[in-house]
């Protein structure tokens, strides 16, 4: 499964939990580079991350293994180029993310508890308006209404 696909799931020991290990091979540090933030949200699908050593590589206490070229510093030093300036993809994804959380603050100041409930009685009623004859059919609207979302699905 790839790491996109993972999103959302998470790696554990307890009863609920269907998935218990995460192997990952996340390539190289310049793949790393070009995707930033992969390595992060694949560590952060885990509950526990083990101590791996020449003679136990694969701890039964941990839910995460790398495969790959792992370094020390794979975490830490990931967004900075050889001469120690931060990568121009790593540049990118912190503006990006910066831009998002402004966005997020004002989305906030804006949507009242009042605007937020008239909203979701909105969707809800749009959705059971909705004729969707099978799974086939749903993705079709859910596709559609991605690339033309001024487009009514029901």
């Amino acid at each position: 499964m790839t790491v996109h696909k993972f999103q959302g799931f998470e790696a554990g020991f307890d009863e609920d939990d269907n998935i218990h290990h995460i192997i990952a091979d996340i390539n190289n540090l310049k793949w790393e580079k070009e995707h930033p933030g992969t390595v992060y949200t694949v560590a952060s699908r885990a509950k526990t991350i083990g101590k791996s050593t020449p003679n136990d590589p694969y701890p039964t206490n941990s839910n995460l293994f790398f495969e790959g070229q792992i370094g020390e510093t794979r975490f830490t030093d990931i967004m900075y180029n050889g001469d120690g300036n931060m990568s121009l993809n790593a540049e990118k994804r912190q503006a990006w993310t910066e831009y998002l959380d402004t966005r997020a603050s004002e989305t906030t100041k804006r949507l009242t508890p009042q605007i937020v409930s008239d909203m979701k009685e909105s969707i809800s009623k749009h959705i059971l308006r909705s004729s969707v004859q099978d799974i086939s059919d749903l993705e079709t609207k859910i596709i559609t209404a991605i690339k033309q979302p001024n487009w009514k699905i029901y």
